[in-house]
């Protein structure tokens, strides 16, 4: 079965949907970053690290996107210092998905050039990897 096209924008209904999917949850995840702020409480939100004891390559990361969204930068490297990275990809993504769903053509074709290579994702998944090891030896 074939999806539909919309004639005016160009987009399938799945692409619509996909948009709006992205749209609300990176929206939910930006308002909890907001309003939560995380304390040093011993809380462990992150499944791995309650399952094994050991912090996986993002830990800290919820963390410091609240860090982030209260203006506290340092805070939130010192969380897991690729979280303003992640930070900036989430604010990408989400501002895509808005335009898609805007049919604003020439902000997605704008935000479409600045999609990392598989090349550079790549690097980034090594680097998140190797601080991974680097945490994991040094017990940060």
């Amino acid at each position: 079965m074939q999806e539909a096209v919309n004639l005016s924008s160009g987009m399938t209904g799945a692409t619509r949907r996909h948009a709006w999917l992205i749209l609300l949850g990176l929206s939910v995840m930006f308002c909890l970053s907001v309003l939560w702020r995380p304390s040093d409480n011993g809380i462990i939100l992150c499944p791995f690290r309650a399952l094994t004891g050991y912090p996986c390559p993002g830990c800290g990361m919820t963390r410091a996107f609240s860090a982030l969204a209260h203006g506290e930068p340092l805070r939130a490297i010192l969380y897991n210092p690729l979280s303003p990275i992640l930070f900036v990809a989430a604010i990408l993504v989400w501002m895509s998905a808005a335009a898609t769903l805007l049919n604003l053509h020439g902000m997605r074709a704008a935000l479409a050039r600045l999609r990392p290579t598989n090349q550079v994702s790549y690097m980034f998944l090594g680097l998140m990897l190797t601080w991974w090891v680097v945490r994991l030896a040094g017990g940060f």
